[in-house]
């Protein structure tokens, strides 16, 4: 993506330079925990994305991923979804995010929950990723193509790293048909100015012209509108509130109104080389 667009982006997860203060915050957050750090213990707060872990999870079982899998998380944030894959199936994993202290952050949390040996996290833009080509078995994305204007220019690079065989899995956000303009702020953008959403049609376009064959299509819309709106007692460890700050409450409120008008839609979905 330009400089401006990745600059914008950054902002959005990262205001105001906020980075060093929240690996602060997070170290203050994992020296309170009992025990081992764990990712069952995080999923509250490195997972950003609508139904947490049970979302990689089942995002997980969709790619068929095993212990001699070479695997990258396309937009790895905070890293849980990385570290649930590691710890799964005892597999190497590389993450990349354009958000440095989210990088910074998920290095630590693999420090500290004993995968650093399995995974490495790097900030990088996903148009432009420094891997050799077929580098990769399994390519995944979780809420990230939002952000990426270029959505041809995104998977056509996904491509190029996928060796013969390979799968790409995606769980993200799409535009409804007639793209009705959603509620703002979002968990992605605060405004149109970085938002990108494609409907279904454009999607499976932008893929076919990547070589990529969608195989496995879900729509897991009902799922996340039940989940986002369903009362959950307090945490107990820290959260994506941490994170995002005060104006996160408002950013999730407007995504469960959106996909409850029908406004957005929740896809999970496998594709593989064509």
């Amino acid at each position: 993506m330009s400089t401006a667009e990745a600059d914008r982006v950054r902002r959005h997860y990262e205001p105001s330079d906020a980075g060093d203060g929240l690996i602060a915050k997070v170290r203050l957050a994992l020296d309170a925990l009992p025990g081992p750090v764990s990712v069952a213990a995080l999923a509250g707060f490195d997972q950003f994305h609508v139904r947490g872990l049970a979302a990689t999870v089942e995002l997980g079982e969709l790619l068929d991923i095993n212990s001699d899998s070479r695997v990258l998380d396309a937009g790895c944030g905070l890293g849980g979804p990385s570290r649930h894959v590691a710890e799964t199936y005892r597999c190497g994993v590389d993450g990349v995010d354009l958000t440095p202290s989210y990088v910074e952050v998920a290095r630590l949390l693999a420090e500290r929950s004993g995968l650093g040996d399995r995974v490495h996290y790097l900030t990088g833009d996903l148009l432009a990723l420094p891997f050799a080509d077929r580098r990769f078995d399994v390519i995944y994305t979780q809420h990230v193509v939002m952000n990426i204007g270029d959505r041809a220019g995104l998977y056509g690079e996904l491509r190029r790293l996928l060796r013969p065989g390979g799968r790409f899995g995606f769980y993200d956000v799409l535009a409804a048909d007639g793209k009705p303009a959603p509620h703002f702020p979002l968990p992605w953008a605060a405004t149109q100015d970085t938002s990108f959403l494609l409907t279904e049609a454009e999607t499976r376009t932008a893929l076919a012209s990547a070589g990529l064959i969608p195989k496995i299509w879900r729509d897991v819309t009902a799922a996340a509108v039940a989940w986002l709106t369903q009362p959950r007692p307090p945490a107990s460890g820290p959260t994506l509130a941490m994170v995002m700050g005060p104006r996160f409450g408002q950013m999730a409120a407007n995504l469960a109104r959106n996909l409850g008008e029908g406004r957005l839609r929740l896809i999970m979905a496998r594709c593989e080389i064509g």
